[in-house]
């Protein structure tokens, strides 16, 4: 069987290219397709196990590059025609687009679903903010165009055959978004890279993209309030420059880290601080499997892999004084970096290698059934 594998873009390494990673790996796709790729060489070829990408034509346009987000209108043009017929199975990685390529009736599409796109389903206005469409007829406009892109999100979910959501959380907003059921894969986590660190320094550490949802205004907030406790942020983004205004003293940007940085900075903080609803949050696992513990807000995929108490704790709402008395209360609890590490350990990636391949197989097989 000719599979072929679509992820909605490469642009920088995050969770949803962790798991287009072990993704094509484990199946060893005939092609590889996105809307973009601007990403390094090197860290491209790693994830794509050195092969190359076939791109939209929206790769072509001038300053692609640096406008690729503002090209959200043109997205279901450019997914549509991108040619997946030569194909029995096909593999989406989506949060966007990547689920709205056409089949034929002759072809099995799985979607993994990283999350329903956040800008119509829960998130509009947060997005209309940050790119100015705040009032008038720019806002009017705006919010034609997201009804339009929910219209045609519902109506390509269907053609979807089987959805896998990264999730308990994913996959109830996905029953809310497209009506449809779906298994629950976790993504994957390496713990052999992440290992356990006892000893630990004195500092917070979070990284993410410096995006608005990610909510980093808000834990720099908090540190504000804590001048004697040391905060590290690994991370670039269109909010860095706003951010580092906003950042007292005790707050530092370490810019973009490689892996190695990465573990390390896991490894040797006090905690890991996440005040995002995240659809899964790898980061977490990450640095609980370096037995690290977790202080996140209390909402999304951060409940399904964090025990409050025993590998971290929660905040139950979005303000720096609740995030301060959680730090604090953090501060007067002991956790077992060995007990934090085992959590980790059921989210490992071989778990997640062995589970999906076995969905996929088993989805090869009723194709081959439906085809003989």
């Amino acid at each position: 069987m000719k599979v072929g594998f679509i992820h909605d873009w490469f642009t920088i390494p995050g969770g949803a290219e962790k798991v287009a990673k072990e993704i094509i790996d484990v199946i060893q796709p005939h092609s590889i397709m996105s809307l973009f790729n601007f990403m390094d060489f090197g860290t491209l070829q790693h994830i794509t196990q050195g092969r190359g990408v076939k791109t939209s034509f929206l790769q072509q346009l001038p300053n692609a590059e640096k406008h690729y987000r503002h090209l959200v209108p043109f997205f279901p043009a450019a997914i549509s025609r991108m040619d997946v017929s030569d194909f029995d199975i096909i593999i989406s990685s989506s949060w966007l687009a990547a689920k709205g390529v056409r089949k034929h009736k002759n072809q099995t599409h799985i979607s993994y679903c990283h999350t329903p796109m956040r800008f119509a389903w829960g998130l509009e206005n947060t997005y209309l903010n940050k790119y100015g469409f705040n009032s008038g007829l720019k806002r009017i406009f705006a919010k034609l165009m997201i009804k339009r892109l929910k219209k045609w999100d519902v109506e390509t979910a269907q053609n979807v055959d089987h959805f896998i959501a990264n999730s308990k959380f994913v996959a109830n907003r996905i029953k809310h978004a497209y009506g449809r059921e779906s298994a629950v894969i976790y993504p994957p986590v390496d713990t052999k890279r992440f290992t356990l660190q006892e000893h630990k320094e004195d500092y917070y550490f979070t990284a993410a993209r410096l995006v608005d949802y990610k909510n980093i205004e808000l834990i720099i907030k908090a540190f504000a309030k804590l001048p004697k406790h040391k905060l590290i942020i690994a991370g670039q983004g269109p909010m860095e420059a706003y951010l580092k205004k906003l950042a007292s003293p005790n707050v530092e940007f370490v810019g973009w880290v490689d892996d190695d940085q990465l573990v390390k900075l896991m490894q040797n903080a006090k905690a890991f601080v996440n005040a995002s609803i995240e659809d899964f949050g790898i980061a977490g696992l990450e640095a609980q499997s370096c037995g690290t513990p977790v202080i996140a807000l209390g909402k999304g995929g951060y409940l399904e892999t964090v025990i409050e108490n025993e590998t971290g704790m929660f905040f139950k709402r979005e303000h720096p004084e609740v995030l301060v008395d959680t730090i604090l209360r953090f501060e007067r609890h002991q956790f077992d970096p060995y007990v934090i590490r085992r959590n980790a350990k059921r989210f490992d990636k071989e778990i997640f290698r062995v589970q999906f391949l076995n969905f996929f197989l088993d989805k090869c097989f009723d194709h081959a059934k439906i085809m003989a």
